[in-house]
């Protein structure tokens, strides 16, 4: 049979570029399996249908398997280079609430998506806060709650607290979380234990004991100590330092850039 000479994208011919389109050109054995037929058969016999036809079915088996493979995360992230995988490292540990029923809403919102994602932007600036935290608490590593989500989260996460008192703590969707954005993450630290520090609540606990701006008002009546402060001010000022604002609401949520921007110059995922 021969080698496949694999042309560059430029030099497809316009029927084959459907390969693209579908994104099979990231999966080289189907862009193999179509340059061949186009060499082989177009070419050749002039039978263009033989190549339509096999260019479709290898962009929707394709299709297909994306979507079952990140059930729930929405298309908008897949083949968006200006996004940046976060993975789990001897930094960072990756435990996506939503991906799993341990949250406020007892039910796995992600599917079998498990992946963080954040805007290249967000991500430069949390690399900056893993050097800060290494300076500070060499042992201590970051873990990471949620990053990018999609806005059809935003929505079922809406539905479930609007007209309730837990309404503050998830942005309409409507407007848009900056979650929806790639810009922003619920994030807390491990010790050298890898157990999780101390801050007062849980992640996602939605009542005033998570408002940083109430934590001198909660020591003084015995709600929170001293010690679980201070682990949130530990959390706060190498995150602030990296670039990054806290919600005025909850102690575990920081914005890579204010919500303002965000959503003027950048494109929301659905």
């Amino acid at each position: 049979m021969g080698t496949i000479d694999i042309p560059s994208q430029n030099k497809l011919p316009t029927r084959f570029k459907l390969n693209y389109i579908f994104g099979v050109w990231e999966y080289p054995i189907f862009y193999k399996l179509g340059n061949y037929f186009w060499q082989r058969v177009y070419k050749d016999t002039k039978i263009w249908k033989v190549t339509f036809v096999i260019s479709i079915l290898c962009g929707l088996l394709v299709s297909a398997d994306l979507l079952y493979s990140q059930e729930g995360v929405g298309e908008g992230v897949i083949g968006r280079n200006e996004f940046t995988l976060v993975k789990d490292s001897e930094n960072v540990k990756i435990l996506l609430k939503y991906a799993s029923s341990d949250n406020f809403m007892q039910e796995n919102l992600y599917g079998k998506f498990t992946s963080c994602y954040l805007h290249k932007e967000a991500y430069l600036k949390f690399q900056k806060a893993i050097q800060l935290l290494k300076s500070r608490k060499s042992k201590w590593k970051f873990i990471l709650y949620d990053c990018l989500r999609p806005r059809s989260v935003q929505n079922r996460l809406w539905e479930k607290v609007k007209g309730t008192d837990q309404e503050p703590y998830v942005a309409n969707p409507e407007k848009g979380s900056i979650h929806n954005f790639g810009f922003a993450i619920d994030v807390s630290l491990l010790n050298e234990s890898g157990e999780q520090i101390d801050m007062g609540t849980e992640f996602d606990d939605f009542t005033p004991l998570a408002e940083p701006t109430k934590e001198e008002k909660f020591i003084r009546e015995g709600k929170l100590t001293k010690l679980q402060v201070g682990n949130r001010r530990i959390l706060r000022s190498i995150l602030i330092e990296a670039g990054f604002t806290q919600r005025p609401n909850e102690w575990w949520h920081y914005d890579a850039i204010s919500s303002q921007i965000v959503k003027k110059r950048y494109k929301i995922v659905e």
